[in-house]
């Protein structure tokens, strides 16, 4: 009897595991911008190369948690409207030389999200890094599902550059003088690979 009971319990926790099916995540799509002042004007900038991908936990409702995502921004993709003056002291002030790449990953999972979900806002947690420095943030996110497997996230992150070693830039010999905070703005979908 005992170990019929054990085998019971044993075939129980492997359907259990087995029943939280995990699928794997890239990102397909992305808008990313970067808003910022100066003493002249404001001035933003468009993150033209992003990669990323993450893994969700499926439970037995089809509801979803994110197990893991990052998102991998080009820092030599970043190009301002000002033309490659301004695009040539982003890359200077973040010392792309060195650390060509701004990186988020989630450091703790999200709570379950409803599938289909047309909308639900919650708190992230995770490691910004920029220019080399990596602080953890906690940011609020909207997070919507599709019927086509698809996971739209849209969130803005106000991040003040001296956190991360960062001068603001300065142009004009000077005369420019960029605010020391920044609005990061992302709406970016995941599409189910795997």
């Amino acid at each position: 009897m005992k170990l019929s009971t054990s085998l019971l319990l044993g075939i129980l926790l492997i359907l259990t595991n087995n029943s939280q099916a995990q699928n794997n995540y890239t990102l397909s799509t992305y808008t990313v911008t970067i808003d910022g002042t100066s003493n002249l004007h404001n001035w933003d900038e468009i993150v033209g190369n992003v990669s990323g991908k993450g893994v969700v936990k499926l439970d037995p409702n089809k509801n979803f948690t994110l197990q893991s995502f990052n998102i991998v921004m080009q820092v030599n993709s970043i190009r301002s409207k000002e033309g490659s003056i301004m695009n040539n002291k982003t890359y200077k002030a973040l010392k792309s030389d060195r650390f060509p790449e701004i990186v988020f990953a989630l450091t703790g999972p999200v709570v379950s999200i409803p599938s289909g979900a047309s909308s639900n806002i919650v708190n992230v947690t995770g490691n910004l890094t920029i220019a080399g420095v990596t602080k953890p943030i906690s940011l609020p996110v909207d997070i919507s599902e599709d019927s086509n497997k698809k996971i739209t996230i849209k969130g803005t992150q106000l991040v003040k550059m001296t956190d991360y070693g960062v001068h603001p830039p300065t142009a004009l010999f000077g005369v420019l003088k960029t605010g020391n905070n920044i609005t990061i703005k992302f709406n970016i979908t995941f599409l189910f690979v795997s």
